[in-house]
């Protein structure tokens, strides 16, 4: 029987009969109560939640990293990172705290699920797990999955094969899809540890075949037919169609549970905004720059070029807006516009129906009213000859530049699309390494290649030497 991620794949799990077991009682005289074995699932699932978009949407991944090289973001006094020079640190740091951490527990979460015949956080763990999941392979290619989190002995089995990219995107789709399918609205569920939509069953369902399509687009150069069919697929099963749908985690200004970004900038203030997205906005005049960015002390937007090393103070660049780096800035995972414009490539590629140059639109209007832009002023937006929809490939280009406008602050996933659609043109900075060339992937940590060593040299091999300029499975362009 295949497994996935330590156990049974969910499709099996919901045709499986739950099987009970009695004791004895007498091993409960050594259990001490205030030292609990055991963690239920509502303590694990807000840990994972929260963990999981912390390392997506702060500081060290998002924006020492993917941000920087999507430049959206750019970097100040320690500028290597911005200049391709990657640490071994930094990369580690991002592997071992994603596995070690909310992985891990969304692995416990399911367990515990399976244990107390509650298939909707069976879901809910498989929905979230999927999520991480995918921005691990996207991250790093080929990586531990099917086997990753199997084993609970201490210490863990360290070697542990890859899987390819290829096996890792099939799996992730067939779970999304039978995490989908088990949910029952009417079922026991997870509500006071659900930071997300709070015990509504409905909307994850949503979010799992919203994710669907984020995946199979995925695929959109490499295999168009998986693509086109799961996107259908999906569709018709059930997408988000309202901003209320949306995937967040929110941020509260209480001093503890605040955004990681104004953590950060309360102890590391060193990033601005990339003189790209600025330049971006102004020639749109778009009016989500003062949303986006700060003026600098003269009152203007100025935007910092990426790589760099002539860094200019940043009193004379425009810093990150105060919405995107306020103590309760909301995480966004997965947003209604980003499944507009998804639908929209779709319906311009011929995979689904509707009006791509409305959904293209609906996907503008969508994201700029979820910032507080007026109507009026989207609408003044939308009536410019330059971003009127223009079909074809033109209008694929226009849709994949209001996505990466409209992924600001989800750095993993804008970074995902850029290499996926290589639009806008990005151009590496005068000061670049690696060839003046931007990374496509990140290195396997050092850890992993002295413990694991044989899984390690065998998906390198496979990946054409896996360095920074070598393009994960789906990145064709």
């Amino acid at each position: 029987m295949t497994t996935r991620n330590g156990l049974r794949t969910v499709t099996v799990w919901v045709l499986a009969a739950a099987l009970g077991a009695c004791g004895d009682g007498l091993t409960d005289l050594n259990v001490n109560p205030n030292e609990p074995v055991s963690v239920g699932a509502e303590f694990l699932l807000p840990s994972a939640i929260v963990s999981g978009a912390e390392r997506l949407h702060g500081s060290s991944l998002n924006m020492d990293m993917v941000g920087l090289w999507v430049q959206h973001y750019a970097e100040h006094r320690y500028t290597i990172e911005d200049r391709f020079e990657i640490t071994d640190g930094a990369v580690s740091s991002h592997w071992t705290d994603l596995y070690a951490g909310p992985l891990r527990n969304l692995y416990e979460v399911v367990e515990k699920g399976k244990e107390t015949d509650r298939a909707n956080v069976v879901a809910v763990g498989t929905i979230l797990q999927s999520w991480l999941f995918q921005v691990v392979t996207d991250l790093w290619g080929d990586a531990g999955y099917s086997r990753a989190l199997l084993g609970r002995e201490s210490p863990p089995d360290m070697t542990v094969a890859y899987d390819t990219q290829e096996s890792i995107y099939d799996g992730l789709l067939a779970d999304l899809e039978a995490a989908a399918a088990m949910i029952s609205p009417t079922g026991p569920k997870i509500s006071q540890g659900d930071l997300i939509y709070e015990g509504n069953m409905d909307r994850w369902r949503k979010f799992a075949n919203s994710l669907r399509l984020r995946m199979a687009m995925r695929l959109s150069e490499v295999d168009a037919a998986t693509a086109s069919s799961v996107f259908a697929s999906a569709l018709s099963a059930g997408v988000f169609t309202s901003s209320a749908d949306d995937a967040i985690v929110r941020f509260v200004d209480n001093g503890v549970d605040v955004h990681p970004i104004f953590g950060y900038e309360r102890n590391r203030d060193d990033h601005s905004i990339s003189a790209t997205l600025v330049d971006t906005l102004k020639s749109l005049s778009d009016p989500r720059l003062p949303i986006y960015a700060r003026p600098n002390q003269a009152g203007e937007y100025v935007g910092t070029k990426n790589g760099d090393m002539s860094d200019p103070p940043l009193t004379e660049v425009s810093r990150i807006g105060t919405y995107f780096s306020s103590a309760a800035t909301p995480a966004v995972i997965m947003s209604y516009a980003e499944v507009l414009f998804l639908e929209a490539e779709a319906a311009e590629r011929g995979w689904a129906p509707g009006d791509a140059a409305d959904l293209y639109r609906q996907g503008i209007t969508t994201a700029m009213s979820q910032l507080g832009v007026s109507a009026a002023d989207i609408q003044a937006y939308l009536a410019q000859s330059r971003i009127q929809y223009q079909g074809g490939q033109a209008g694929l280009e226009q849709i994949w530049l209001q996505k990466w406008l409209a992924l600001f602050g989800n750095g993993p996933e804008a970074y995902a699309e850029w290499r996926r659609t290589g639009i806008p043109r990005l151009q590496a900075g005068p000061d670049a390494l690696n060839g003046g060339v931007i990374p496509v992937r990140l290195p396997y940590p050092d850890r992993e290649r002295s413990l694991n060593r044989e899984a390690v040299e065998a998906a390198i091999a496979r990946q054409n030497g896996a360095t920074l300029s070598t393009p994960v499975w789906w990145d064709v362009r």
